[in-house]
């Protein structure tokens, strides 16, 4: 596995005479460290005797002698490599402006120059990662320090937002009030700073080290080490290669870009599909976080190209799934509604069941865009009244839709279920049986709703507003402002706060003095006392009939008079009161009912 350990000074890597470069892979990630590891390599150097020990990197090396010339490949050691170089550039900057320098000094800037660059053919000495456009941002460094060299990058934009310029800048204010004797002497620190390099014949040994001697101080991530693990066994096959299995995993990701996203699409792969032979690892009865490397280093090690395909395929479905843009350009309209409205919810779990049903309509050959449109609006009405009520609980609902896939999948290899309208009509059947029940999901309606849930609570409204809609009066109201604020939101018609004005008080109270506080303590919070309004902050806490009549400068109502079906008897009143908030409670709670009862038809 390993060709050769050998401990080498910095200043061995970037030997101005030597012809050896480095590369970062471009299925490495970004450059990613921050000022308080620029910090402590710093102080580091200051603060230490000559001979610093800095670590170890890995290299892959087909050559008999490494140092010999040719390029080699990094792939583990590019944060200290790229941290190491952007400091041999502030360096470089730094002395560059001694005024009276001697034969000596200029001796040791020309050497400097030759660090970052091999003497004969002036390319770059070490090359960053592609990601996050760390190499662009790197060769703006040098084409600053050497124009004549190096070109600079064209159409690079927020170049100082990153971290390769951030890295820079940070050393040259470091440098800075440091004398030329100073800064020398720092040089010659890191020139003979100590780092360990592990030569290995190929990428696959490389990925396995890279997992076991991971010290550069950044955590790998369940998917980093996945990837390493993938990467390695299908660079072992001479039909797939390690650049195409690269850019094949890259358009994963790039279907699954949040991390996290990444994750639980994996662990949800493994749950709904465990059934299967080739699919189930010995011993791992659901994926958690905690197992999930373990149970794919066993899948990929038995059937590597099998499983990417697998992972590449259902990648594309859970895609679509979470991207309503997608989903309308696979499936429709409909469905991407559908789907809107189960992540307004974020009902994730509900995903692993969308994902296994997919498959379940490809093969019974029925329209997969159907199966999922009428599940997630199935899914949509059950999370509703479980986000409300928290029944089942968080902590149930993996295993639970495990059970639910055993259980469709028994009825349809007996026979039972053998058509669309009876794997639907059996699967509401299953999350019926295991939704709250009904008196508690009305009780919650009654209650202190908008404490309950806001999330719900919001998206409560809005189906309800959404419902009465028509091409004329249709706004969006899920739409975000420029700060990535919801612009509608719940909006208290008595206000929630404790000190109401005295037009308030004299409304609550009518002809029963002193019980105002009593009665926006009860009612404050109740269904029919929210609706929905873009203008919360400018309603607040007026009193009612300012509130109904309020405009803006055009002459625009924003109060209730706005014309949203929710306000529609608001617009009409001239009083607020308990009675009046108790009723629009029920009526409130008869229509969410018929919009988004599970049990219509029971």
């Amino acid at each position: 596995m390993i060709s050769s350990v050998q401990d080498y000074p910095v200043s061995h890597y970037f030997n101005p005479d030597a012809a050896q470069r480095f590369f970062i892979p471009k299925y490495q990630r970004e450059y990613v460290w921050k000022p308080r590891d620029w910090e402590a390599l710093f102080n580091d150097l200051e603060d230490s005797p000559k001979g610093h020990f800095l670590g170890s990197i890995i290299c892959v090396n087909n050559q008999k002698d490494s140092m010999a010339g040719g390029r080699l490949e990094l792939i583990d050691g590019q944060q200290r490599f790229t941290t190491i170089s952007l400091l041999f550039c502030a360096l470089y900057d730094r002395l560059k402006a001694h005024p009276d320098p001697d034969d000596d000094f200029n001796v040791e800037i020309v050497n400097l120059k030759n660090r970052l660059f091999i003497k004969s053919t002036n390319q770059w000495r070490f090359e960053p990662s592609e990601q996050a456009q760390n190499k662009a941002d790197f060769q703006k460094v040098l084409s600053d320090l050497f124009p004549k060299l190096v070109s600079a990058p064209k159409g690079l934009s927020y170049f100082g937002n990153r971290r390769i310029a951030k890295a820079y800048s940070y050393f040259r204010e470091r440098l800075q009030p440091l004398s030329i004797e100073q800064t020398l002497a720092l040089l010659d620190k890191l020139k003979a700073a100590i780092l360990v390099k592990i030569e290995v014949p190929s990428h696959s040994d490389a990925f396995v080290l890279f997992e076991t001697i991971n010290n550069r101080g950044i955590p790998l991530s369940a998917i980093d080490i996945i990837k390493n693990n993938l990467l390695a066994e299908l660079d072992k096959r001479p039909d797939y290669g390690i650049d195409r299995a690269f850019d094949e995993w890259k358009d994963l990701i790039d279907l699954l870009p949040d991390p996290a996203v990444q994750e639980r699409f994996l662990r949800q792969l493994y749950n709904m599909f465990k059934y299967l032979k080739r699919v189930e690892v010995k011993g791992c009865t659901r994926a958690t976080r905690s197992n999930l490397i373990s149970i794919y280093d066993t899948l990929l090690r038995k059937r590597p190209v099998w499983l990417f395909g697998a992972l590449q395929a259902k990648g594309k479905t859970y895609s679509a799934l979470l991207n309503p843009m997608v989903a309308r350009a696979e499936w429709g309209d409909a469905t991407a509604a559908a789907l809107q409205d189960l992540q307004r919810l974020g009902a994730a779990p509900a995903y692993a069941f969308l994902l296994w049903a997919s498959q379940v309509a490809q093969s019974k050959k029925w329209t997969e865009g159907d199966v999922v449109s009428r599940l997630a609006t199935l899914l949509t009405k059950w999370f509703f009244w479980r986000n409300l009520t928290d029944m089942p609980p968080t902590r149930e609902l993996d295993p639970m839709f495990m059970e639910l896939v055993g259980y469709l999948l028994t009825r349809i290899r007996s026979g039972e279920v053998t058509t669309l309208d009876g794997f639907i009509q059996q699967a509401s059947d299953w999350l019926l049986a295991r939704a709250a029940p009904q008196d508690v999901c009305e009780s919650r309606l009654k209650g202190d709703v908008y404490l309950e849930n806001y999330d719900a609570t919001r998206f409560m409204l809005c189906k309800l507003e959404e419902t009465h809609q028509t091409r004329e009066t249709k706004r969006d109201l899920w739409a975000h402002d420029a700060n990535d604020r919801p612009v509608f939101t719940v909006e208290h018609i008595l206000p929630k706060t404790e000190n109401l004005g005295p037009g308030w008080v004299t409304m609550l109270e009518g002809d029963q003095t002193g019980t105002a506080a009593a009665i926006r303590e009860r009612c404050a919070h109740q269904l029919g006392n929210l609706t929905l309004s873009g203008y919360n902050s400018k309603l607040g806490t007026m009193e009612f009939l300012k509130k109904r009549d309020r405009k803006n400068e055009q002459g625009d109502f924003i109060g209730y008079r706005n014309g949203l079906y929710l306000n529609a008897d608001l617009a009409s009143r001239d009083d607020w009161n308990e009675a009046a908030i108790t009723a629009r409670t029920d009526e409130m709670l008869k229509e969410v009912m018929s919009i988004l009862s599970l049990r219509e038809d029971k």
